[in-house]
């Protein structure tokens, strides 16, 4: 009998699923206990790739060939490993075949009929090349299909719900918070199974992790409170194995506090133990702030799709950290919120289900998916035979021409209107650029990217095109700065966080671990009909109590939900910044420190 295999790789943990019947689609096991598998891959001296658990615990003796999230590597292209580089379509081919290997042992080792293979909303055509690439060099048969995240989200939601209907023009969210990514999406249905999305955004740096993280701190001054030498023990290296052992019972216990009011975490190390007891309560009170950092990036992504409070028929949650109560109830300040099954799994599933459903030769749904013919070939257990490359990374895949990027469906004024419509704007000037931007035409063309001018349309289209423009304060100040989706334009966007301890984040009074998100991109057109409408006060409903002159301006507004809205535009460089903020003076105070504004 045919069958369908779909993998969710994630940047923690991997699902797949399978269709085994007509309607029938289920998760497949990855583990002997679980239906996911670690994305982590490790490489020996002599060059040979384990994945998954394997990987996991050989990296607990020779941590120097271990990469806990080939994922994240993807827009660099390559992965440091024992000092060489390895091609990161290597390291997802080897997780890939592992998969495949397990379902081909699951069907008597009858090749798939078609197999799918999902990815986040916002990879760029770069990206998809190396999933490609990986796809080949795992060798998973002759017609694999590319589907995004919240699309078979949505399909898995909308298929499994008798009592859900799909009505045109309806809209839906996504909110996927995994172990090491959290990726929000609002979507619209078009026709009969098939979603375009209206906006997506994403935060690399936000997921379970960091709840672990908030759990072993609260655990690490409990310890240096009552045993401090038990406390640097755990901190030296021959606590390294202790410390690990400290990790799991953590991350068990953050688990447990989903459906029990009370966990103990035990630390038994170095001949002495203690135990700790977390309540609901007391969890909730720590991960605060990052959960609160979830929702705002969720409000962000609903207001620059257009959506209005309300407007949601459903939230979805998928990932393993959705499973969170406070999470559920945070977010039902947004919107209705909907789960079905495992919340890991619901992506492989959904992805399994739209192409075994046939849908995937369905004309509209072929604006969903995309996919590609390759000769098949046979798994193989040999080492990847990419080599690793000694010296400088090696440079990604060849650009390859992009898949038309979602549909506009909010008109193009984009944020500029969607803002507009939220309240009362104000402008003020903000001067003349500081010098140390003088340089920007000239770092921008050794990326190749052309000079801004009075006519021209360049939007960015990677990641350098934006960081080149970008205030030097704002690079210092920030932890990360990252690929987080694309504008209405099509403009690459890079996500910035501000740190509480640096210097902005001071000045903004930011509080410990309650970081700010500076979203940024350049659109020449875009900035300069932009700035032209803030100057002239030309959008409906606009109001403003100062003029501006100079290329900079700052727009900004207040709501009654959870922040107010900013956005700089740059006319000379096309540089675009939008960002929420708890209070107007937070956000004068990050535009002065930005040289936007001046007080």
């Amino acid at each position: 009998m045919s069958w369908v295999l779909a993998i969710d790789f994630g940047t923690s943990n991997t699902s797949a699923a399978h269709r085994i019947g007509p309607d029938r689609v289920e998760s497949l096991p990855l583990t002997h206990t679980s239906n996911l598998m670690p994305s982590a891959v490790y490489v020996d001296p002599h060059g040979t790739v384990s994945t998954g658990e394997v990987a996991v615990n050989r990296a607990t003796v020779d941590p120097a060939g271990y990469v806990a999230a080939p994922k994240a590597h993807v827009a660099a292209g390559t992965v440091p490993v024992r000092g060489h580089h390895l091609p990161v379509a290597a390291a997802i081919a080897a997780v890939l075949r592992t998969v495949h290997t397990r379902a081909l042992q699951a069907h008597n080792n009858q090749a798939p009929a078609a197999v799918v293979l999902t990815h986040p909303e916002a990879w760029s055509g770069r990206e998809l090349a190396v999933l490609r690439e990986a796809a080949t060099s795992a060798g998973l048969g002759g017609h694999v299909s590319l589907i995004s995240e919240p699309r078979a989200a949505a399909f898995y939601y909308y298929s499994r719900r008798h009592d859900a209907k799909i009505v045109e023009g309806s809209t839906i969210a996504v909110f996927d918070f995994g172990g090491g990514t959290l990726d929000v999406a609002v979507l619209t249905a078009t026709d009969d199974w098939t979603f375009e999305v209206l906006r997506a955004g994403g935060d690399n740096a936000l997921g379970g992790k960091n709840l672990d993280a908030a759990v072993s701190r609260w655990v690490e001054r409990h310890l240096a409170d009552e045993n401090p030498g038990l406390a640097a023990w755990l901190r030296s290296p021959a606590g390294l194995d202790a410390r690990r052992t400290l990790d799991d019972q953590i991350r068990r216990a953050k688990e447990l506090l989903s459906e029990a009011p009370s966990a103990t975490i035990r630390i038994v190390a170095d001949g002495a133990q203690m135990t700790v007891t977390l309540t609901r309560d007391e969890f909730e009170q720590l991960i605060e702030p990052q959960i609160t950092r979830g929702v705002r990036l969720a409000a962000q992504v609903l207001r620059e799709a257009g959506v209005d409070r309300g407007g949601v028929q459903a939230l979805f949650l998928t990932g393993g950290s959705s499973r969170i109560p406070y999470v559920h109830r945070r977010l039902a300040e947004l919107g209705p919120i909907a789960t079905l099954d495992d919340p890991k799994t619901v992506v492989a599933k959904g992805a399994a289900g739209f192409v075994a459903g046939g849908r995937a030769t369905d004309p509209a749904a072929l604006r969903a998916i995309e996919v590609f013919q390759r000769e098949p070939a046979p798994p193989s257990r040999a080492p990847i035979p990419a080599p690793m490359v000694a010296g400088p990374p090696a440079p990604g895949p060849a650009p390859v021409p992009e898949r038309s990027r979602t549909p506009l469906v909010v008109a193009g004024t984009a944020l500029a209107m969607v803002l507009a419509a939220a309240g009362v704007y104000f402008l003020f000037d903000g001067g003349e650029a500081p010098a140390a931007t003088s340089t920007v035409d000239t770092a921008a063309a050794a990326v190749g990217a052309p000079p801004a001018t009075s006519d021209s349309t360049y939007v960015s289209e990677v990641p350098e095109d934006v960081l080149t423009l970008l205030p030097p304060k704002l690079i210092t100040s920030s932890s990360s700065c990252d690929k987080s989706g694309f504008s209405f334009e099509g403009a690459l966007q890079l996500r910035c966080v501000v740190t509480a301890d640096s210097s902005v984040g001071k000045a903004m009074g930011l509080a410990d671990g309650d970081d700010q998100w500076v979203t940024a991109w350049r659109d020449d057109q875009y900035a300069r009909s932009n700035f032209i409408r803030y100057r002239d006060r030309t959008l409906p409903g606009y109001e403003s109590r100062a003029t501006s002159s100079g290329d900079r301006i700052v727009n900004y507004s207040t709501d009654d939900t959870y922040s107010s809205g900013f956005e700089t535009v740059d006319r000379s460089t096309g540089l675009v910044l939008t960002f929420s903020v708890d209070s107007l003076d937070q956000g004068f105070t990050l535009s002065t420190e930005l040289g936007f504004a001046n007080r």
